[in-house]
């Protein structure tokens, strides 16, 4: 049984892609890259590590400031206008800014910097885990419309064959029986194919949820990427995380109290109304002093963080070497699979065609034209679904080595 739609055209495309999957890697990843990006643009999560690059830039620029903290500025003013009525009067202006303490701002500036490396591995993985979405569900709606392209080819054939039956039936050569037998297969078939454009309007819904694109980019094999595990952003993500909590801990240790406080005022005093005004100038300082009540608390969380990500890094790189491995054998054995699939389809086109010719000479009845299609419409429909799993298990493989497209 041969197809003419355009789907089973892609899946021409998916066979000499396996042959020479080069020619098309530069197609496949930009038509991948628009559904991602169309993908990105809708997440909540994208838009929320977007949104958190504002935060760490102010983050930075503080680590960058001159002073510890926003400095500020004090007036005070005292007058016996209230009491003794000689006409003495103080004016006072101060300004007063924390300062960094030894090490300090350079310990605020490495954090500042670690939290921006963070916040950038954790968008590219983000986008890595879209990407797998966007993979599974294309992949889907692949196999789905693969199984509708099947059903109604199927359909077809029974039709042309319930077509022929009954002329067959009217020259007296078929019995009545035979032409029910033939419409009850045709009536199976055609809930078959409603069944199956069930199913691909449901995958095709959920992907244009995920990506709100109108259609899926053409089902075509994507060729392996090749990537190293230091460069894999599962890895760059869980290694940004523990140099974070480090840099946290960082801070902790130059920061055992709060910065010290340096102030600049100018008195302006007048005894009497009739006295001249005198100004001084004064210089303060504030040093608070650290106690292990302050500092416990903050060490504890700090290296609780620490432990955290370090545990969290070592299983990442657990999991990445396990998912590669097992993606590796899924293709492999998706591959092997492909080609028994393929020998079977090729070998009950030839059973039909023999069974055929032996109906159409009255050598064979009904029930054994309608038994050899229907092993041929299965061979047919494993072996297109199997194209597809190895199509998604070439996807599944990127996508455990982190390929992007």
């Amino acid at each position: 049984m041969f197809t003419s739609n355009l789907f089973h055209r892609s899946l021409v495309l998916i066979a000499l892609a396996l042959a020479a999957p080069t020619a098309y890697a530069e197609s496949v990843a930009s038509e991948l890259r628009a559904a991602v990006n169309a993908a990105w643009q809708r997440s909540p999560q994208a838009r929320a590590l977007e949104a958190r690059r504002d935060e760490v830039m102010a983050g930075r620029d503080a680590a960058h400031a001159w002073t510890a903290g926003a400095p500020a500025i004090g007036l005070a003013q005292r007058s016996d206008s209230w009491n003794d009525r000689n006409g003495r009067r103080e004016t006072e202006v101060s300004l007063y800014a924390p300062i960094w303490l030894l090490g300090q701002k350079s310990a605020r500036q490495t954090l500042a910097q670690a939290s921006a490396d963070d916040l950038e591995a954790q968008i590219v993985n983000g986008r890595l885990a879209l990407t797998g979405e966007v993979r599974e569900r294309l992949w889907a709606v692949a196999a789905a419309r693969e199984a509708l392209s099947e059903a109604q080819d199927h359909l077809r054939h029974l039709e042309a064959l319930a077509d022929e039956v009954m002329r067959r039936i009217k020259a007296g050569d078929l019995a009545r029986t035979d032409g029910m037998l033939a419409q009850q297969e045709v009536l199976a078939a055609r809930a078959a194919v409603g069944l199956a454009q069930a199913r691909v309007n449901e995958t095709l819904s959920r992907y244009r949820t995920l990506t709100g694109q109108p259609d899926i980019p053409p089902p075509v094999v994507e060729p392996i990427g090749s990537t190293t595990a230091d460069l894999h952003p599962r890895i760059i993500a869980a290694r940004t995380g523990l140099q974070l909590a480090q840099a946290s801990l960082g801070v902790v240790n130059a920061s055992r109290s709060d910065p010290p406080t340096i102030g600049v005022s100018m008195l302006r005093e007048q005894d009497s109304a009739a006295a001249s005004t005198n100004r001084t100038i004064g210089l303060s300082i504030q040093i608070p002093i650290g106690t292990n009540a302050r500092n416990r608390p903050l060490e504890t969380a700090a290296h609780t963080q620490i432990e955290v990500a370090t545990a969290e890094a070592a299983q990442v790189e657990t999991t990445l070497r396990a998912d590669i491995d097992l993606a590796r054998l899924q293709l492999a054995v998706a591959r092997e699979a492909l080609d028994m699939m393929s020998s079977r389809t090729a070998l009950t086109r030839d059973h039909v065609k023999l069974i055929d010719k032996a109906f159409r000479l009255g050598e064979r009845g009904l029930a054994d034209v309608l038994r050899s299609q229907a092993l041929a419409h299965e061979a047919d429909a494993a072996e297109g679904q199997q194209r597809v799993t190895v199509g998604l298990a070439h996807a599944r493989l990127n996508q455990a080595l982190g390929v992007l497209p």
